[in-house]
């Protein structure tokens, strides 16, 4: 896998000594978790690279299935929230056994799709239970984009147990971000980051190996065709985490996910983002 572009403020950068940066292209890989929204959303973001990343342990904070099944596959919906998550599992299982992550390190912590943000502070104190005892250098998560209420609840869930371990004692991941999708354009971006001054980026293409690889993962969610027909397999993009005011939309105009109609919109998850940080005790805290 290659550098293509690291950028900083739209421009080439110097940070390709940087040391997280060093992990995602070669050298040792560091004590890592993945932390990420839903079964599928590992492979679309760093499939390529999570075999090589070793990590602790891959974590969904949801279990994929939504309780409305209009949200599901047509073909699945009549069979039930029970069965649809099942069905998610046993892709994902799939998928991460072709980049040698046994079954054994996925984990999920619950939630139901499309509602993650209403049980974001338990999800944040698992993760920080989690921290105390994996002890991971990085966490890999979604940046806060607006793509999907869950994957901007993972990313919220992430910062917060990153704040509540440093003031418990216990050492803190560098919290690093794998491109997913948004619609700051007005449209469907999938790939790709929303621009953060002073953010650096890292761009990895993948060589011919790895692309097949990573497109034969993405085969193995057969239930998730159609919402993954937009992505590709030659690069995968990182950055390390900005610093973000969850109480502010992540971008300008409509979202994505209220595009899609979802039963919740930016301005409810923002008042259960600001109701999480006050009951976690960080209330005062302007961004994370």
């Amino acid at each position: 896998m290659n550098f293509a572009v690291l950028r900083r403020q739209g421009r080439d950068a110097p940070e390709l000594a940087w040391p997280p940066f060093m992990w995602l292209s070669s050298g040792r890989a560091p004590r890592c978790l993945v932390v990420l929204a839903h079964p599928d959303v590992e492979t679309i973001g760093l499939g390529a690279r999570i075999g090589r990343l070793d990590p602790i342990e891959v974590i969904h904070v949801t279990d994929g299935a939504p309780r409305d099944s209009r949200f599901m596959p047509a073909e699945l919906a009549g069979l039930g929230r029970e069965r649809y998550t099942a069905i998610r599992r046993e892709e994902v299982t799939r998928a991460l056994a072709m980049a040698h992550v046994p079954a054994s390190r996925l984990r999920c912590l619950g939630a139901v799709a499309q509602e993650a943000i209403e049980e974001a502070p338990s999800l944040a104190r698992k993760l920080v239970e989690l921290f105390a005892r994996t002890r991971p250098e990085v966490v890999i998560t979604h940046p806060y984009e607006g793509g999907h209420p869950d994957h901007d609840a993972a990313a919220l869930a992430v910062h917060s147990a990153a704040v509540l371990a440093r003031w418990n004692g216990v050492s803190a991941p560098l919290i690093f971000e794998a491109a997913s999708y948004n619609a700051a354009r007005g449209h469907l971006v999938t790939g790709e980051f929303i621009p953060y001054p002073g953010v650096p980026e890292i761009a990895l293409r993948l060589s011919d190996e790895e692309a097949s690889r990573k497109r034969a993962m993405l085969d193995c969610f057969s239930s998730q065709k159609e919402t993954l027909a937009p992505f590709g397999a030659e690069v995968e993009r990182f950055r390390p985490a900005p610093t973000y005011d969850f109480r502010r939309p992540p971008h300008e105009g409509t979202l994505h996910y209220e595009h899609l109609g979802f039963p919740i919109d930016g301005a409810r998850w923002r008042k259960l983002a600001v109701k999480t940080l006050t009951l976690l005790g960080l209330g005062r805290e302007r961004c994370l």
